[in-house]
Formats: structure tokens, sequence, C-alpha cells
């Protein structure tokens, strides 16, 4: 088939949605730059259209996005609180590639605030969820980065993260 059809076009459009709110909200944080912000609160508006519609589909993408949003706005407890629901969605749904992405964001925003202890436990669910998923690449990288992480000299503000 030469072109994709609408309902495939629709479905790429969702999940770009999705991916290019996550990281435009994680470049907002990192660069503080407002054209990232707008991208990523659009990401979080559309996609909380998309869970109207579909809360079965679409609500761990929506609250993954929103405590990407409440982690920017430095709104600490929703964010934890819209981490923890958006990891407990994908696992009810039995979306393993989103758990896997919800632990691993809630890893990292744990470990950025201080609570390394809490964001490596986060972080080592993540890694067993994309190696059960079959990402054996991404574990490695995971490992790496709590290797990094759990090593002595390990500096919180030295350490610059990326997903």
């Amino acid at each position: 088939q030469k072109h994709p059809s609408t309902k495939h076009q629709r479905n790429l459009s969702i999940m770009r949605c999705f991916y290019e709110g996550i990281a435009s909200l994680s470049l907002a944080r990192d660069t503080r730059q407002e054209n990232y912000r707008r991208v990523g609160e659009e990401a979080v508006s559309t996609m909380a259209k998309f869970e109207s519609h579909s809360e079965w589909n679409f609500g761990n993408k929506s609250k993954l996005l929103h405590a990407e949003l409440h982690y920017l706005n430095g709104k600490m407890e929703c964010a934890d609180d819209a981490y923890i629901a958006s990891i407990m969605l994908a696992q009810r749904h039995k979306f393993l590639h989103e758990e896997a992405l919800a632990y691993e964001l809630y890893g990292l925003f744990c470990v950025e605030n201080q609570m390394v202890d809490k964001g490596v436990r986060q972080l080592l669910k993540a890694h067993d969820k994309y190696k059960e998923w079959g990402a054996l690449k991404k574990c490695d990288d995971l490992q790496n980065l709590i290797d990094l992480i759990d090593d002595p000299c390990y500096s919180i503000k030295k350490l610059k993260i990326s997903v």
C-alpha cells in the first residue's frame, strides 16, 4: 500500500502527539524555552480529549503527560500522584511498554528531586518491564544509568539525564 489509511494516519498522529509531548515537556524543563512548553501543553490538552473518548487506550498516556507538566510547573505532589496513576493504568490495561516508560520517567523525577533510592527502585522496575517487553538495548542503557547513579562519585547536578 503506497499511502497509509486514514485510521493508520490517525494512530500515528496520536502516538506522535504523545511522544512529542513527553519530549517537549522534558526539553521545557531543561531549557526553559516557551516553545517547548507550548507544544507540551498542547499535547496534554489533546491527549485529555482522546482520554475522554477512550480512557482505556489513552488514560495512562494522559496521566503521564500531566505528570510531566506538573513536574515542569513545580507541582511535585501532583506530579508524583500522576506518575503513579499512569503506571497503574498502564499496568491494568496491559500496556507493558508504556508501563515501563512511566516507571522510567517516575524514576528520573525521583532521582532529580533528591529521592535517589526511590528513583532507583522505579528505574529497576522500568528495566524489568523493558526486558519483559524485549527491549534489551533499552535495558542496557537503563542499567548503565542505574550504575552511574549508584556510583559513590555520583552527583545529581553533574548528571544530565536523557530519555
